[in-house]
């Protein structure tokens, strides 16, 4: 059974309203629910207002949009300049960034340009800088190993290879032969990891893990298969 609310309630009901009350702040004022609330309202002749928060902000103030007079101005393609470097060795988004185009872009301007570009089939060796090119033959001449000047160049071993014979250099040198006892000093002694032994000698941990066990000497046993018989001797 519905109440019938005093007529001094809807009209103030209404007031708040107009004044700009929210239907859920009158229900919260009146002690009502929100749905009687607004069934007052609309007894009362008031028309609501549409959903959401209305806009108090002047008509005259919104702003507007500004018509486009044309396209932004781009920069100049220097092509000689892209080709130059990319014919040095640089990547076609090294050649982007440096001239503000993307690399599809930079592309298409090179090959319209007659630029002859490289294929995946290229050997690597033939499109890193000459800069990393000339710290490859240092190194190799200074005498590093192949994990060296990996992680100084930050290439592989058949680049440093393809590097060396282009410079003139014998790839292949002579078997480097390593300091066993320093390797066992700075394991035992120091208490070195077998990565930062590794990464002071040149070499890898797996080697410097076989010194340090021994499987090197001729005189190592390799283990057999656990529970295994030994194996008998024919008299």
């Amino acid at each position: 059974m519905t109440t019938t609310l005093p007529p001094e309630v809807r009209a103030r009901a209404a007031a708040l309203y107009q004044a700009g009350a929210s239907i859920r702040e009158i229900a919260t004022t009146l002690n009502l629910s929100y749905g009687r609330a607004r069934e007052e309202l609309i007894a009362a002749g008031v028309q609501l207002r549409p959903r959401g928060r209305p806009s108090t902000r002047p008509a005259d103030a919104v702003p507007k949009a500004v018509p486009r007079t044309g396209k932004r101005a781009r920069r100049p393609f220097n092509v000689a300049k892209a080709a130059t470097l990319y014919q040095a060795g640089h990547t076609l988004k090294e050649v982007a960034a440096k001239t503000g185009y993307s690399r599809s872009r930079v592309h298409v301007l090179l090959v319209e340009a007659g630029v002859k570009m490289r294929t995946v089939k290229h050997p690597r060796a033939s499109r890193i800088t000459p800069a990393k090119r000339r710290a490859i033959v240092q190194a190799w001449r200074a005498g590093r190993s192949h994990v060296q000047i990996i992680a100084q160049a930050r290439t592989s071993s058949a680049t440093i290879n393809r590097v060396v014979s282009e410079a003139g250099l014998d790839p292949r040198r002579p078997t480097r032969k390593y300091d066993h006892g320093l390797i066992k000093k700075l394991r035992d002694d120091e208490g070195w990891t077998l990565a930062r032994i590794a990464a002071d000698q040149g070499t890898t941990p797996q080697y410097v893990w076989t010194i340090l066990n021994g499987s090197h000497l001729k005189s190592y046993v390799k283990r057999g298969r656990r529970g295994g018989r030994p194996a008998q001797v024919a008299s």
